[in-house]
């Protein structure tokens, strides 16, 4: 799961997506986890702008662009179907009417 975040400091909430649908679990070190977050993470440093979030940075390029820059296959399991979640629920500590 990637690019989410809790607080509404300088925006809303937003829900993470889906990146990778699967990893086998290898414990006590997990490689591939480590591997595949270290790659997402080296990729968002080398392309985001100063004080960036992993989140906003997805939002500024696109996912399409973002699956294209880690090289993570895109399958159907990361399509998201919660397209009008953010419409139907609230996302912000703020009232709304």
């Amino acid at each position: 799961m990637v690019g989410g975040k809790v607080n509404s400091l300088r925006s809303n909430p937003k829900f993470s997506k889906l990146v990778i649908p699967y990893i086998s679990n290898e414990p006590p070190r997990w490689p591939k986890v480590v591997a595949a977050i270290k790659h997402i993470v080296e990729v968002y440093a080398k392309n985001a702008r100063k004080h960036e979030r992993v989140g906003e940075w997805i939002e500024r390029i696109g996912w399409e662009r973002f699956f294209s820059l880690t090289g993570i296959d895109f399958t159907f399991q990361c399509i998201d179907d919660f397209t009008f979640m953010r419409d139907t629920m609230r996302t912000s500590s703020t009232f709304k009417w």
